[in-house]
Protein backbone atom coordinates (compact mmCIF):
# COMPACT_ATOMS: atom_id res chain seq x y z
CA UNK A 1 0.00 0.00 0.00
CA UNK A 2 2.10 2.59 -1.55
CA UNK A 3 2.40 6.61 -0.30
CA UNK A 4 0.86 8.38 -3.42
CA UNK A 5 3.29 11.14 -2.34
CA UNK A 6 6.22 8.98 -2.66
CA UNK A 7 7.30 10.82 0.25
CA UNK A 8 7.75 9.46 4.01
CA UNK A 9 6.75 5.95 5.27
CA UNK A 10 2.89 6.97 6.23
CA UNK A 11 2.35 5.14 9.67
CA UNK A 12 -1.23 3.73 8.99
CA UNK A 13 0.53 1.67 6.24
CA UNK A 14 3.43 0.72 8.63
CA UNK A 15 0.36 -0.50 10.55
CA UNK A 16 -1.45 -2.22 8.58
CA UNK A 17 1.13 -4.11 7.17
CA UNK A 18 2.14 -5.10 10.04
CA UNK A 19 -1.31 -6.07 10.87
CA UNK A 20 -1.29 -8.60 7.81
CA UNK A 21 2.21 -10.03 8.40
CA UNK A 22 0.54 -12.84 10.88
CA UNK A 23 -3.41 -12.49 10.48
CA UNK A 24 -4.37 -14.57 12.80
CA UNK A 25 -2.14 -12.93 15.52
CA UNK A 26 -4.74 -11.16 18.16
CA UNK A 27 -3.60 -7.31 17.91
CA UNK A 28 -6.45 -5.54 19.81
CA UNK A 29 -8.35 -6.23 22.82
CA UNK A 30 -11.79 -4.56 23.74
CA UNK A 31 -13.78 -5.92 26.49
CA UNK A 32 -14.50 -9.58 25.55
CA UNK A 33 -13.62 -8.90 21.64
CA UNK A 34 -9.89 -10.10 20.44
CA UNK A 35 -8.94 -8.23 16.81
CA UNK A 36 -6.97 -10.04 14.79
CA UNK A 37 -4.26 -8.43 12.55
CA UNK A 38 -6.49 -9.65 8.89
CA UNK A 39 -9.04 -8.24 10.79
CA UNK A 40 -8.24 -4.96 11.73
CA UNK A 41 -6.62 -4.88 8.24
CA UNK A 42 -10.04 -5.26 6.63
CA UNK A 43 -11.53 -3.29 9.22
CA UNK A 44 -9.67 -0.41 8.36
CA UNK A 45 -9.60 -0.69 4.63
CA UNK A 46 -13.80 -0.85 5.20
CA UNK A 47 -14.11 2.22 7.17
CA UNK A 48 -11.93 4.02 4.47
CA UNK A 49 -14.43 2.69 1.53
CA UNK A 50 -17.22 3.84 3.41
CA UNK A 51 -15.53 7.61 4.14
CA UNK A 52 -14.99 7.81 0.81
CA UNK A 53 -18.65 7.07 -0.30
CA UNK A 54 -19.62 9.97 1.96
CA UNK A 55 -17.53 12.12 -0.34
CA UNK A 56 -13.91 12.63 2.00
CA UNK A 57 -11.49 13.43 0.42
CA UNK A 58 -7.75 14.76 1.09
CA UNK A 59 -7.78 17.70 3.65
CA UNK A 60 -11.07 17.09 4.81
CA UNK A 61 -12.31 16.56 8.32
CA UNK A 62 -13.97 13.80 9.62
CA UNK A 63 -15.96 13.96 13.18
CA UNK A 64 -15.85 10.71 15.65
CA UNK A 65 -18.02 9.74 18.06
CA UNK A 66 -17.99 6.23 20.03
CA UNK A 67 -17.61 5.28 22.80
CA UNK A 68 -14.08 6.20 24.83
CA UNK A 69 -11.05 3.47 24.10
CA UNK A 70 -13.56 1.54 21.44
CA UNK A 71 -11.22 -0.23 18.60
CA UNK A 72 -13.37 2.11 16.23
CA UNK A 73 -11.46 4.97 17.71
CA UNK A 74 -8.46 3.83 15.81
CA UNK A 75 -10.02 2.49 12.60
CA UNK A 76 -12.07 5.50 11.85
CA UNK A 77 -8.48 7.47 12.31
CA UNK A 78 -6.29 5.51 10.54
CA UNK A 79 -9.48 4.92 7.50
CA UNK A 80 -9.27 8.90 7.81
CA UNK A 81 -5.77 9.26 7.36
CA UNK A 82 -5.45 7.00 4.67
CA UNK A 83 -7.89 9.29 2.68
CA UNK A 84 -5.70 11.65 3.95
CA UNK A 85 -8.35 13.65 5.97
CA UNK A 86 -8.09 15.10 9.70
CA UNK A 87 -9.94 13.76 12.62
CA UNK A 88 -11.81 16.07 15.31
CA UNK A 89 -13.27 13.11 18.35
CA UNK A 90 -16.54 14.69 19.81
CA UNK A 91 -16.85 11.99 22.52
CA UNK A 92 -16.10 14.56 25.35
CA UNK A 93 -13.11 17.19 26.72
CA UNK A 94 -10.25 16.34 27.88
CA UNK A 95 -9.28 12.74 26.90
CA UNK A 96 -7.03 11.72 29.57
CA UNK A 97 -7.64 10.23 32.61
CA UNK A 98 -10.87 11.71 33.19
CA UNK A 99 -13.45 12.29 30.05
CA UNK A 100 -16.17 14.43 30.35
CA UNK A 101 -19.27 14.53 28.43
CA UNK A 102 -20.41 17.53 25.67
CA UNK A 103 -23.35 19.53 25.48
CA UNK A 104 -24.76 19.32 21.75
CA UNK A 105 -24.07 22.79 21.20
CA UNK A 106 -20.52 22.50 22.42
CA UNK A 107 -20.05 19.41 20.00
CA UNK A 108 -21.75 21.14 16.79
CA UNK A 109 -18.93 24.00 17.27
CA UNK A 110 -16.13 21.60 17.41
CA UNK A 111 -17.05 19.88 14.19
CA UNK A 112 -17.47 23.21 12.56
CA UNK A 113 -14.15 24.65 13.77
CA UNK A 114 -12.41 21.81 12.53
CA UNK A 115 -14.40 22.15 9.33
CA UNK A 116 -16.08 18.28 9.78
CA UNK A 117 -19.20 17.41 6.82
CA UNK A 118 -18.88 13.93 8.13
CA UNK A 119 -19.50 12.05 11.39
CA UNK A 120 -18.63 8.59 12.39
CA UNK A 121 -21.03 7.13 15.12
CA UNK A 122 -21.26 3.98 16.48
CA UNK A 123 -24.70 2.29 17.83
CA UNK A 124 -24.15 3.66 21.29
CA UNK A 125 -23.99 7.17 20.12
CA UNK A 126 -26.52 6.66 17.37
CA UNK A 127 -29.82 9.14 18.98
CA UNK A 128 -27.08 11.65 19.86
CA UNK A 129 -25.40 11.82 16.08
CA UNK A 130 -29.10 12.15 14.85
CA UNK A 131 -29.41 15.12 17.20
CA UNK A 132 -26.51 16.52 16.13
CA UNK A 133 -27.27 16.29 12.24
CA UNK A 134 -30.66 18.21 13.24
CA UNK A 135 -28.73 20.79 14.91
CA UNK A 136 -26.32 21.32 12.27
CA UNK A 137 -27.37 24.32 9.22
CA UNK A 138 -24.55 22.91 6.41
CA UNK A 139 -25.57 19.33 5.65
CA UNK A 140 -23.64 16.38 7.60
CA UNK A 141 -23.77 12.72 6.22
CA UNK A 142 -23.42 10.40 8.70
CA UNK A 143 -21.86 6.54 9.01
CA UNK A 144 -22.53 4.17 11.19
CA UNK A 145 -20.58 1.65 12.83
CA UNK A 146 -21.66 -1.99 14.76
CA UNK A 147 -20.13 -4.09 16.92
CA UNK A 148 -16.25 -3.22 16.92
CA UNK A 149 -14.61 -4.45 14.56
CA UNK A 150 -16.90 -6.60 12.31
CA UNK A 151 -20.45 -4.58 12.89
CA UNK A 152 -21.95 -3.27 10.03
CA UNK A 153 -20.48 -0.07 8.63
CA UNK A 154 -22.47 2.46 6.50
CA UNK A 155 -22.53 5.38 4.47
CA UNK A 156 -25.69 7.84 4.35
CA UNK A 157 -27.43 4.66 5.55
CA UNK A 158 -26.32 2.43 3.09
CA UNK A 159 -23.96 -0.94 3.94
CA UNK A 160 -20.74 -1.09 2.83
CA UNK A 161 -19.87 -4.36 2.03
CA UNK A 162 -17.40 -4.25 -0.76
CA UNK A 163 -14.09 -3.15 -0.05
CA UNK A 164 -12.55 -0.80 -2.28
CA UNK A 165 -9.24 -2.52 -4.07
CA UNK A 166 -6.29 0.14 -3.67
CA UNK A 167 -6.11 2.80 -1.26
CA UNK A 168 -2.69 4.52 -2.24
CA UNK A 169 -1.95 6.73 1.34
CA UNK A 170 -2.62 10.06 1.07
CA UNK A 171 -1.08 12.51 3.66
CA UNK A 172 -3.28 15.78 5.13
CA UNK A 173 -1.77 18.67 6.62
CA UNK A 174 -3.51 17.94 10.00
CA UNK A 175 -3.46 15.12 11.78
CA UNK A 176 -5.93 15.97 14.13
CA UNK A 177 -7.50 18.71 15.61
CA UNK A 178 -7.31 17.86 19.53
CA UNK A 179 -9.57 19.49 22.08
CA UNK A 180 -8.94 19.68 25.42
CA UNK A 181 -11.18 21.61 28.44
CA UNK A 182 -8.53 24.27 28.83
CA UNK A 183 -8.86 26.85 31.65
CA UNK A 184 -12.25 27.78 31.14
CA UNK A 185 -14.10 24.27 30.71
CA UNK A 186 -14.64 25.63 27.19
CA UNK A 187 -12.87 22.98 24.70
CA UNK A 188 -9.95 24.44 23.04
CA UNK A 189 -9.16 22.77 19.91
CA UNK A 190 -5.66 22.25 19.34
CA UNK A 191 -3.96 21.60 15.95
CA UNK A 192 -1.57 18.73 15.52
CA UNK A 193 0.50 18.67 12.02
CA UNK A 194 0.48 15.49 10.50
CA UNK A 195 3.98 15.20 9.76
CA UNK A 196 5.08 15.86 13.37
CA UNK A 197 3.04 12.46 14.34
CA UNK A 198 3.74 10.33 11.21
CA UNK A 199 7.32 10.97 12.15
CA UNK A 200 7.35 10.10 15.80
CA UNK A 201 5.20 7.06 14.85
CA UNK A 202 7.47 5.57 11.74
CA UNK A 203 10.72 6.78 13.49
CA UNK A 204 10.13 5.21 17.36
CA UNK A 205 8.51 1.56 15.46
CA UNK A 206 11.52 1.23 13.59
CA UNK A 207 13.68 1.17 16.81
CA UNK A 208 14.68 -2.48 17.95
CA UNK A 209 12.90 -3.76 20.73
CA UNK A 210 10.67 -6.83 22.19
CA UNK A 211 7.05 -6.55 20.84
CA UNK A 212 4.96 -5.10 22.83
CA UNK A 213 1.76 -5.63 24.71
CA UNK A 214 0.64 -1.79 25.22
CA UNK A 215 -1.97 -1.30 28.08
CA UNK A 216 -3.96 2.01 27.47
CA UNK A 217 -6.32 3.05 30.54
CA UNK A 218 -6.60 6.57 29.16
CA UNK A 219 -8.42 7.31 26.03
CA UNK A 220 -6.29 6.78 22.36
CA UNK A 221 -7.99 10.07 20.99
CA UNK A 222 -5.36 12.24 22.98
CA UNK A 223 -1.79 11.16 24.10
CA UNK A 224 -1.84 8.06 24.25
CA UNK A 225 -2.90 7.03 21.31
CA UNK A 226 0.27 7.86 19.38
CA UNK A 227 2.05 5.41 21.85
CA UNK A 228 -0.51 2.85 20.57
CA UNK A 229 0.04 3.66 16.82
CA UNK A 230 3.57 2.85 17.98
CA UNK A 231 3.42 -0.34 19.75
CA UNK A 232 1.15 -1.74 16.46
CA UNK A 233 3.31 -0.37 13.77
CA UNK A 234 6.15 -2.13 16.14
CA UNK A 235 3.98 -5.23 15.51
CA UNK A 236 2.92 -5.34 19.19
CA UNK A 237 -0.74 -5.42 20.27
CA UNK A 238 -2.60 -3.20 22.21
CA UNK A 239 -5.35 -3.75 25.34
CA UNK A 240 -7.93 -1.09 25.22
CA UNK A 241 -9.29 -0.17 28.49
CA UNK A 242 -12.11 2.41 29.08
CA UNK A 243 -11.38 3.51 33.27
CA UNK A 244 -8.22 3.03 35.32
CA UNK A 245 -9.05 0.29 38.33
CA UNK A 246 -5.66 -0.34 40.36
CA UNK A 247 -7.62 -4.03 40.86
CA UNK A 248 -7.89 -4.11 37.16
CA UNK A 249 -4.59 -2.68 36.33
CA UNK A 250 -2.81 -5.48 38.86
CA UNK A 251 -4.93 -8.65 36.76
CA UNK A 252 -4.47 -7.16 33.26
CA UNK A 253 -0.81 -7.20 33.60
CA UNK A 254 -0.49 -10.77 34.90
CA UNK A 255 -3.34 -11.96 32.92
CA UNK A 256 -1.93 -10.41 29.28
CA UNK A 257 1.87 -9.81 30.45
CA UNK A 258 1.61 -6.57 29.61
CA UNK A 259 5.16 -4.53 28.69
CA UNK A 260 3.79 -0.81 28.45
CA UNK A 261 1.88 1.46 29.86
CA UNK A 262 0.83 4.89 30.58
CA UNK A 263 -1.32 6.64 33.37
CA UNK A 264 -1.39 10.27 35.27
CA UNK A 265 0.38 10.68 38.69
CA UNK A 266 -2.89 9.88 40.96
CA UNK A 267 -3.34 6.35 39.07
CA UNK A 268 0.15 5.58 40.31
CA UNK A 269 -0.17 6.54 43.74
CA UNK A 270 -3.66 4.62 43.91
CA UNK A 271 -1.07 1.45 42.17
CA UNK A 272 1.45 2.02 44.72
CA UNK A 273 -1.65 2.17 48.00
CA UNK A 274 -3.07 -1.45 46.73
CA UNK A 275 -2.44 -3.90 49.11
CA UNK A 276 -1.83 -6.65 46.34
CA UNK A 277 1.25 -4.31 44.68
CA UNK A 278 4.11 -6.36 46.26
CA UNK A 279 3.05 -9.64 46.05
CA UNK A 280 1.34 -9.13 41.92
CA UNK A 281 4.21 -10.59 39.53
CA UNK A 282 5.16 -7.33 37.45
CA UNK A 283 7.86 -8.67 35.89
CA UNK A 284 6.49 -8.51 32.40
CA UNK A 285 6.05 -4.62 33.00
CA UNK A 286 9.36 -3.00 30.56
CA UNK A 287 8.10 0.84 30.34
CA UNK A 288 5.50 2.75 33.05
CA UNK A 289 5.43 5.86 31.52
CA UNK A 290 3.88 8.55 34.57
CA UNK A 291 2.29 12.24 33.57
CA UNK A 292 -0.07 15.07 34.32
CA UNK A 293 1.51 16.59 37.04
CA UNK A 294 5.14 16.89 39.05
CA UNK A 295 5.15 13.97 41.37
CA UNK A 296 6.18 13.76 44.73
CA UNK A 297 10.04 12.54 45.27
CA UNK A 298 8.65 10.80 48.48
CA UNK A 299 6.19 8.79 46.75
CA UNK A 300 8.65 7.72 44.25
CA UNK A 301 11.05 6.20 45.87
CA UNK A 302 8.43 4.24 47.01
CA UNK A 303 7.28 3.70 43.30
CA UNK A 304 11.36 2.52 42.45
CA UNK A 305 10.98 -0.30 44.71
CA UNK A 306 7.57 -1.51 42.98
CA UNK A 307 8.75 -0.95 39.59
CA UNK A 308 12.14 -1.29 39.40
CA UNK A 309 14.14 0.03 36.18
CA UNK A 310 10.67 0.48 34.57
CA UNK A 311 9.25 4.39 35.22
CA UNK A 312 9.53 7.01 32.64
CA UNK A 313 7.87 10.69 33.87
CA UNK A 314 6.85 12.60 30.91
CA UNK A 315 6.56 15.94 31.03
CA UNK A 316 4.70 17.77 28.05
CA UNK A 317 1.39 19.43 26.71
CA UNK A 318 -1.00 19.00 23.81
CA UNK A 319 0.17 21.87 22.54
CA UNK A 320 4.08 20.96 22.37
CA UNK A 321 3.82 16.56 23.25
CA UNK A 322 6.51 15.88 24.78
CA UNK A 323 8.93 18.17 26.38
CA UNK A 324 10.89 16.54 28.78
CA UNK A 325 11.60 12.76 29.82
CA UNK A 326 12.91 11.45 33.15
CA UNK A 327 13.86 8.07 32.47
CA UNK A 328 14.44 4.63 33.74
CA UNK A 329 17.79 5.27 35.19
CA UNK A 330 17.27 8.48 36.11
CA UNK A 331 15.14 6.92 38.53
CA UNK A 332 17.98 5.84 40.87
CA UNK A 333 19.31 8.88 41.71
CA UNK A 334 17.19 10.62 44.74
CA UNK A 335 18.30 14.07 43.78
CA UNK A 336 16.85 13.95 40.32
CA UNK A 337 13.11 13.02 41.33
CA UNK A 338 12.55 16.55 42.11
CA UNK A 339 12.49 17.12 38.21
CA UNK A 340 10.43 16.44 35.38
CA UNK A 341 13.73 15.12 33.35
CA UNK A 342 15.80 16.39 30.50
CA UNK A 343 14.67 17.53 27.17
CA UNK A 344 13.70 15.21 24.68
CA UNK A 345 15.51 14.44 21.40
CA UNK A 346 14.76 17.58 18.96
CA UNK A 347 13.17 19.80 21.62
CA UNK A 348 14.94 22.78 22.67
CA UNK A 349 13.66 24.65 26.31
CA UNK A 350 14.38 28.21 27.28
CA UNK A 351 13.70 29.62 30.56
CA UNK A 352 12.25 33.16 29.55
CA UNK A 353 11.30 36.13 32.20
CA UNK A 354 7.61 36.80 31.21
CA UNK A 355 7.92 40.29 31.50
CA UNK A 356 11.06 40.88 29.63
CA UNK A 357 10.75 38.10 27.17
CA UNK A 358 14.62 36.98 28.15
CA UNK A 359 16.59 34.27 28.00
CA UNK A 360 17.46 33.35 31.74
CA UNK A 361 20.76 31.71 33.26
CA UNK A 362 20.37 27.82 35.07
CA UNK A 363 18.65 27.51 38.08
CA UNK A 364 16.87 30.95 37.70
CA UNK A 365 13.23 30.93 37.64
CA UNK A 366 10.81 32.26 34.44
CA UNK A 367 8.53 30.68 32.06
CA UNK A 368 9.38 27.36 30.27
CA UNK A 369 9.14 28.35 26.34
CA UNK A 370 9.57 25.49 23.83
CA UNK A 371 10.28 24.61 19.69
CA UNK A 372 10.09 21.19 18.91
CA UNK A 373 9.06 19.86 15.89
CA UNK A 374 5.86 18.80 17.69
CA UNK A 375 4.86 21.88 18.11
CA UNK A 376 0.84 22.30 17.41
CA UNK A 377 -0.12 24.62 14.41
CA UNK A 378 -1.96 26.79 16.41
CA UNK A 379 -5.67 27.08 18.19
CA UNK A 380 -8.45 26.58 15.46
CA UNK A 381 -10.42 29.30 14.88
CA UNK A 382 -8.76 31.23 17.70
CA UNK A 383 -5.79 33.83 15.94
CA UNK A 384 -5.28 35.59 18.79
CA UNK A 385 -4.56 32.76 20.98
CA UNK A 386 -2.17 31.29 19.06
CA UNK A 387 -0.63 34.63 18.66
CA UNK A 388 -0.37 34.74 22.52
CA UNK A 389 1.07 31.48 22.82
CA UNK A 390 2.99 30.45 19.65
CA UNK A 391 5.41 33.20 19.11
CA UNK A 392 8.44 32.86 16.46
CA UNK A 393 8.03 29.06 16.46
CA UNK A 394 8.55 28.90 20.26
CA UNK A 395 5.54 27.71 22.26
CA UNK A 396 4.85 29.75 25.62
CA UNK A 397 3.89 26.55 28.14
CA UNK A 398 2.26 28.97 31.38
CA UNK A 399 4.81 26.74 33.10
CA UNK A 400 7.40 28.25 35.78
CA UNK A 401 10.33 26.23 35.93
CA UNK A 402 14.42 26.24 35.84
CA UNK A 403 17.05 24.09 33.95
CA UNK A 404 20.29 23.64 35.90
CA UNK A 405 23.59 22.68 34.86
CA UNK A 406 23.29 19.34 33.40
CA UNK A 407 19.66 20.46 31.55
CA UNK A 408 17.11 18.94 33.80
CA UNK A 409 13.86 20.74 33.79
CA UNK A 410 12.36 21.44 37.49
CA UNK A 411 8.93 22.86 37.38
CA UNK A 412 7.42 25.08 40.12
CA UNK A 413 4.02 25.54 38.98
CA UNK A 414 1.85 27.85 36.80
CA UNK A 415 1.39 31.29 35.59
CA UNK A 416 -1.21 33.13 36.72
CA UNK A 417 -1.97 30.91 39.39
CA UNK A 418 -3.14 28.00 37.24
CA UNK A 419 -3.77 24.88 38.85
CA UNK A 420 -3.80 21.65 37.54
CA UNK A 421 -6.55 19.18 38.49
CA UNK A 422 -6.08 15.50 36.97
CA UNK A 423 -5.13 16.37 34.08
CA UNK A 424 -7.35 19.61 33.20
CA UNK A 425 -5.66 23.02 33.52
CA UNK A 426 -8.22 24.89 35.41
CA UNK A 427 -7.91 29.06 35.70
CA UNK A 428 -9.01 29.87 39.53
CA UNK A 429 -10.53 33.04 37.80
CA UNK A 430 -12.84 31.49 35.58
CA UNK A 431 -14.18 29.24 38.14
CA UNK A 432 -14.89 32.58 40.87
CA UNK A 433 -16.47 34.00 37.64
CA UNK A 434 -18.84 31.11 37.93
CA UNK A 435 -19.39 30.55 41.43
CA UNK A 436 -20.23 34.62 41.75
CA UNK A 437 -22.82 33.75 38.92
CA UNK A 438 -24.66 31.58 41.01
CA UNK A 439 -27.43 33.39 43.19
CA UNK A 440 -26.42 33.84 46.63
CA UNK A 441 -23.37 33.97 46.36
CA UNK A 442 -21.54 37.64 46.93
CA UNK A 443 -17.54 37.08 46.28
CA UNK A 444 -15.99 34.08 45.65
CA UNK A 445 -11.83 33.39 46.04
CA UNK A 446 -10.63 29.97 43.80
CA UNK A 447 -6.79 28.93 44.55
CA UNK A 448 -4.88 25.14 44.81
CA UNK A 449 -4.25 22.93 47.32
CA UNK A 450 -1.15 21.01 47.20
CA UNK A 451 -1.96 17.91 48.81
CA UNK A 452 1.01 15.99 50.70
CA UNK A 453 1.47 13.93 48.12
CA UNK A 454 1.81 17.18 45.82
CA UNK A 455 -1.36 16.26 43.84
CA UNK A 456 -3.24 19.35 42.97
CA UNK A 457 -6.72 20.07 44.25
CA UNK A 458 -9.18 22.97 43.77
CA UNK A 459 -10.38 24.79 46.75
CA UNK A 460 -12.84 27.93 47.16
CA UNK A 461 -13.60 31.00 49.94
CA UNK A 462 -16.59 31.95 49.84
CA UNK A 463 -18.90 34.78 50.92
CA UNK A 464 -22.64 34.07 50.87
CA UNK A 465 -25.89 36.09 51.08
CA UNK A 466 -27.38 36.15 54.74
CA UNK A 467 -30.74 34.86 53.13
CA UNK A 468 -31.28 32.19 50.70
CA UNK A 469 -27.64 30.89 50.69
CA UNK A 470 -27.16 28.69 48.87
CA UNK A 471 -25.31 25.14 50.39
CA UNK A 472 -21.40 24.03 49.63
CA UNK A 473 -22.77 21.05 48.02
CA UNK A 474 -25.37 23.08 45.62
CA UNK A 475 -21.93 25.23 44.73
CA UNK A 476 -20.28 22.18 43.72
CA UNK A 477 -22.98 20.98 41.32
CA UNK A 478 -23.19 24.41 39.81
CA UNK A 479 -19.84 24.52 38.79
CA UNK A 480 -19.53 21.13 37.72
CA UNK A 481 -22.91 21.87 35.55
CA UNK A 482 -21.61 25.16 34.44
CA UNK A 483 -17.93 23.77 33.67
CA UNK A 484 -17.01 20.15 34.11
CA UNK A 485 -17.13 18.57 37.74
CA UNK A 486 -13.15 18.68 37.17
CA UNK A 487 -13.55 22.33 38.06
CA UNK A 488 -15.20 22.22 41.29
CA UNK A 489 -13.82 22.67 44.23
CA UNK A 490 -13.49 19.92 46.82
CA UNK A 491 -13.13 22.00 49.51
CA UNK A 492 -15.61 25.57 50.45
CA UNK A 493 -14.91 27.70 53.39
CA UNK A 494 -17.44 30.45 54.50
CA UNK A 495 -16.37 34.07 55.15
CA UNK A 496 -18.48 36.78 56.46
CA UNK A 497 -16.19 39.13 54.52
CA UNK A 498 -12.59 39.00 52.96
CA UNK A 499 -10.23 41.21 54.14
CA UNK A 500 -8.59 43.88 51.72
CA UNK A 501 -4.82 44.67 51.65
CA UNK A 502 -2.95 47.48 51.36
CA UNK A 503 -3.70 48.20 47.82
CA UNK A 504 -7.19 48.02 48.26
CA UNK A 505 -7.70 45.16 47.34
CA UNK A 506 -8.69 41.19 48.33
CA UNK A 507 -6.31 39.75 50.28
CA UNK A 508 -6.03 36.44 48.50
CA UNK A 509 -2.51 35.70 50.24
CA UNK A 510 -4.44 36.39 53.55
CA UNK A 511 -7.67 34.75 52.16
CA UNK A 512 -6.04 31.27 51.18
CA UNK A 513 -3.41 31.04 54.85
CA UNK A 514 -6.69 31.04 57.15
CA UNK A 515 -8.52 28.93 55.18
CA UNK A 516 -6.09 26.29 55.06
CA UNK A 517 -5.93 26.57 59.10
CA UNK A 518 -9.70 26.54 59.03
CA UNK A 519 -11.18 23.46 60.86
CA UNK A 520 -14.67 21.96 60.90
CA UNK A 521 -16.61 19.15 60.25
CA UNK A 522 -15.89 17.54 57.06
CA UNK A 523 -14.60 19.02 54.01
CA UNK A 524 -16.18 22.98 54.19
CA UNK A 525 -16.12 25.27 57.22
CA UNK A 526 -16.70 28.51 58.32
CA UNK A 527 -14.18 30.24 58.83
CA UNK A 528 -15.73 33.80 61.80
CA UNK A 529 -14.43 37.07 60.35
Amino acid sequence: MANRDHGPEHYVTRILDEAARDGARPVVRWRDTVITGTELHRSVRRVATALREAGVARDHAVAILTQVNSPWMLVVRYAAHLLGASVVYITGANHGTVTHDLPVTTRVRMMREAGASVLVFDERNAQLAETIRETVPDKLVLCGLGHPASGTVTADGRPVEDVAVEFPAETPELAMVLYTSGTTGQPKGVCKPFGAWNATVVGLAGQPRPRQTYLAMTAVSHTVGMVVDIALAAGGSVLLREKFDPTDFLRDVVTHRVTDTFMGVPQLYAILNHPDVRTTDLSSLQHLVYVGCPASPERLREAVTVFPGVLWQSYGSTETGRIAMLREDDHDHPELLATVGRPMPGVTIAIRDPQTGRDLPVNEIGEVVVHSPNNMAGYIGDPEGTTRVVRDGWVHTGDMGSVDERGYVRLFGRMHEMVKVQDTRVSPTEVEKVLVGCPGVVDACVYGHRRPDLIEELHAAVVLSTEDAPSFAALRDHVAQTMTPTHAPVRFVRWRQFPINNTGKTDRLRIREVSAEARGEGPDVLVDR
